[in-house]
């Protein structure tokens, strides 16, 4: 049970990651450094294999720290059973018992630790999520933005002082990803738990996360603000998550004839190639201060037309702004760009830690 702050209200707990590392089979992960403060919210990023999970499973006592420790309070727990570190893990699976209905698989926690009072806490919870018409459901008949509330209500019934989670928005429609971002929120400014989350959303983790950890390969690539992480991404995927559109390898660049567009962009890469800003197709035509391009496709979003050009032998992404005006760009018309150096952010110039210094 968390402890009780003087006057009767639930303490709320600091942890630290000092030099986290372990290892599943053959991959190792570490060593891991994070500081995580009562109410932040810590998003956790990679490709497929990165070791997110791990991760989590290792914060969580399933697997075993080979180096460093994990504090909460000024106390070591890195040795202590999953149950014993006061924290709340809701895993990809959930892992909700099938047989019991929303109201038990909330209790669980309690009634295994005997608590007398799991009927009113559980329906508190329930209330708070919003999941009293549900009660007395079974998993089986949920949503899966329903499931994730269920699964979160039952992490925090034995009151953790560290919640982790594995991919919330994992298969949810947008409505249901707007009410889990909505539960967040609502859990970070009201119970003040430090969480740890991993996910695949640049929108849940630019919304809803107060610092990103960016893993490659079991190691820390990116520990910091998003905005830092937006304005020099460390390497391709990332580049991609936060949202760049135009990301180059070095290897192709480097292939680009003198004189190209490509060519331009090589002598600003990094040794993991170069992302640039969706550049503004101007409505003037073709002139020697811009580069030009042939439009491949068009579409319309809220902050304008988005095109795509293919410049030389590259693809590039261009948006003409709002408000969208006729004639509209044609699929096989050219039309010409110009892109500020400011926009260009080379890749692979050294990882990026303790906030975002690179």
């Amino acid at each position: 049970m968390a402890p009780v702050a003087k006057g009767g209200r639930r303490a709320v707990s600091a942890w630290s990651v000092e030099g986290l590392a372990s290892h599943l089979e053959h991959f190792r992960l570490g060593p891991i450094d994070l500081a995580l403060t009562p109410g932040e919210v810590v998003a956790v990023l990679g490709s497929s294999g990165a070791g997110k999970t791990t991760l989590l499973r290792s914060l969580a006592g399933f697997l075993p720290a080979d180096a460093g420790r994990i504090v909460r309070d000024g106390t070591d727990v890195t040795d202590r059973p999953p149950e014993k570190r006061g924290l709340g893990y809701v895993p990809q699976g959930l892992g909700l018992f099938p047989h019991r209905t929303v109201e038990r698989n909330v209790s669980y926690p309690l009634d295994v630790r005997g608590r007398t009072d799991a009927p009113a806490r559980s329906r508190e919870l329930l209330e708070r999520f919003g999941l009293l018409p549900l009660a007395r459901r079974y998993p089986a008949r949920l949503s899966g933005g329903e499931l994730q509330r269920v699964a979160l209500a039952r992490a925090l019934a034995a009151e953790p002082e560290l919640v982790l989670w594995d991919e919330p928005w994992q298969a949810l429609d947008v409505d249901a990803r707007h009410t889990l971002g909505e539960v967040i929120d609502e859990l970070r400014e009201s119970a003040s738990v430090p969480v740890v989350l991993v996910t695949h959303d640049p929108g849940l983790a630019f919304s809803h996360a107060d610092s990103l950890l960016v893993l490659r390969a079991g190691r820390p690539l990116y520990v910091g603000a998003p905005m830092s992480l937006l304005d020099a991404p460390v390497d391709a995927f990332t580049a991609r998550f936060v949202g760049y559109e135009n990301v180059y390898d070095r290897s192709i660049l480097d292939a680009a004839p003198p004189g190209s567009f490509a060519a331009w962009l090589a002598a600003r890469a990094g040794p993991g190639g170069v992302a640039v800003s969706r550049p503004a197709v101007r409505a003037t035509p073709v002139t020697p201060a811009a580069w030009d391009g042939i439009v491949r496709s068009a579409r319309p979003t809220p902050e304008g037309l988005v095109l795509t050009l293919r410049v030389g032998g590259l693809d590039l992404s261009a948006r003409t702004p709002p408000p969208v005006t006729t004639p509209l760009p044609t699929v096989g018309e050219r039309v010409s760009f110009v892109i500020e150096e400011m926009n260009v952010r080379p890749l692979g110039a050294g990882p990026a830690l303790a906030g975002g210094a690179r």
